[in-house]
């Protein structure tokens, strides 16, 4: 069986098409925006008693489709907009489905547990699912493409399912059904949107190692390569939040472990108990990612790697040297590293105190009594709080806006552009990266939907990019939210969480 047509089907001329654009004067304006994760709500095999729609999902709905016939309706200067999606546009990580069929990838036993994964099948069958759950928000896009605009959907970690050539035309014939246009009017880029001088998109999971993959353009896995690869955060997405009701996917970065206690307790001694059996599952999974890591199938992925940087090079006319400089920017995964995974999902506290009971308790034991036990016991604990010190220095930050607003100024250096411009945190800014380059993060349109008409953890903040030739080929740039009255300016704190350096 080839390996390469199960895993890549190559690159055809759908993929290799540049997304490079160097028009003279630039013919288009651009939107941009990211994080829509639609379908983010279909989890009804793993929740079967979610709603329908849940309510945020239908908020989500309305704001799309009124802020894509408005922007139908008002082209800028006489030109056309350019809609570029940077990443998670449809959430086919998040979805829990198992549709009623015959697939050609047999689901395995974790696929009929969790639901469909990132088989070819497998995600076409989502798709198909997302665009009818969406109709109406997918009709307002053909209409959006077929009135003169573009199209560019940049992948992200939600929806690297992208990666498959079938999905991709699939998602096409069936916009064109909506309404009519040509088929170069949509466009996949499998990595980065650029125009040289002006802007630079990519989603930014790849400085981010809860969620970044190894290899970005054979987002493959090696122990079977009909099958796209997994993160950390997808695995306890699908292991742990999607089947525990309650559980939302924000708001992890400043829980600890007394927060999840607390949680499972609130759960009840049945709940808790199934928490604790999915958490274990997640753990041996996460530890069979790290040992795909170091398989003889991972030399395979890498060398399929390298072939797609040099088809990209062409098709782009990018320098082979540049687009690996690149590559060298990005964070690896964490589930490289076994030392980091365990401490990634708080093992290291666990064994810690388990350690440090034993200690004491042996010290208690067999120790002389007096000052020699007192002391035996301090440099006991003492040397316990050291290694946790040291251990936790391994734990990195789960909020990643820092690494993305880093990477930013050395992406710059590399891709000349008066913006870099990414995803991915769900928290909009707007930063100085150098004296040549803004960073902006555009922020999210989903958000958790929350039972009791609580506020979301990390509230949508409906942002997006529009940018506009000045005249003088000097991009002019405005970072605006959605409302019922249209667009207008982004005003951090006003409403919305923001880790924002400077006003948008």
């Amino acid at each position: 069986m080839d390996r390469k047509l199960i895993a890549g089907e190559r690159w055809s001329k759908p993929e290799c098409r540049t997304i490079l654009d160097r028009v003279d004067g630039f013919a288009h304006n651009l939107l941009v925006l990211s994080d829509v994760h639609l379908g983010s709500d279909l989890v009804h095999h793993a929740q079967p008693d979610a709603p329908k729609r849940a309510r945020a999902s239908e908020r989500r709905k309305r704001d799309l489709i009124g802020f894509l016939d408005y922007y139908r309706a008002h082209p800028q200067g006489g030109r056309s907009w350019r809609l570029v999606i940077a990443g998670d546009f449809i959430d086919f990580a998040g979805m829990s489905v198992l549709p009623d069929a015959v697939y050609e990838t047999a689901p395995t036993s974790e696929e009929l547990a969790h639901g469909l994964g990132g088989a070819r099948d497998h995600a076409l069958a989502k798709l198909r699912l997302l665009m009818r759950h969406e109709s109406e928000v997918m009709t307002s896009l053909a209409n959006f493409i077929a009135a003169g605009n573009s199209l560019v959907i940049v992948r992200g970690n939600h929806d690297v399912d992208w990666h498959w050539e079938a999905v991709q035309e699939a998602f096409r014939d069936e916009l064109k059904e909506l309404s009519h246009f040509e088929p170069e009017k949509l466009e996949f880029a499998p990595w980065f949107y650029y125009e040289e001088g002006r802007i630079f998109i990519e989603h930014g999971h790849q400085y981010d190692a809860y969620c970044s993959f190894e290899h970005i353009l054979n987002p493959v896995s090696p122990a079977d390569p009909r099958r796209t690869v997994r993160s950390l955060s997808d695995i306890l997405l699908r292991y742990v939040v999607r089947p525990t009701r309650g559980m939302t996917e924000a708001g992890h970065a400043a829980a600890g472990m007394l927060d999840y206690v607390r949680f499972g307790v609130s759960l009840g001694a049945r709940g808790l108990f199934a928490l604790t059996r999915r958490f274990a599952a997640s753990t041996w999974a996460l530890i069979s990612l790290w040992r795909e890591h170091v398989g003889e199938a991972a030399a395979w992925v890498e060398k399929e790697q390298d072939l797609r940087v040099r088809a990209l090079s062409r098709a782009q006319k990018i320098q082979v040297d540049k687009l690996k400089a690149l590559l060298r920017l990005q964070t690896p995964p964490i589930t490289k590293s076994l030392l980091a995974l365990l401490a990634s999902v708080m093992l290291d506290r666990v064994l810690l105190g388990v350690v440090g009971l034993f200690a004491l308790l042996a010290i208690a034991l067999w120790a002389p009594s007096g000052l020699h036990t007192w002391l035996s016991a301090a440099s006991a604990i003492g040397a316990i709080l050291l290694l946790g010190y040291l251990w936790r220095r391994l734990r990195d930050t789960l909020e990643p806006s820092a690494e993305l607003r880093e990477r930013s100024a050395r992406v710059a250096r590399l891709f000349p552009a008066a913006l870099v411009v990414m995803g991915h945190t769900h928290l909009p800014e707007k930063h100085a990266a150098s004296d040549t380059t803004t960073y902006v993060n555009l922020g999210a349109w989903a958000e958790d939907d929350v039972e009791d008409g609580r506020r979301p953890n990390l509230p949508a903040t409906r942002t997006h990019l529009v940018v506009a030739d000045g005249g003088d080929r000097t991009p002019r740039a405005e970072l605006l939210t959605w409302d019922d009255a249209g667009p207008t300016p982004f005003r951090p704190g006003a409403s919305h969480a923001t880790t924002s350096d400077e006003p948008g």
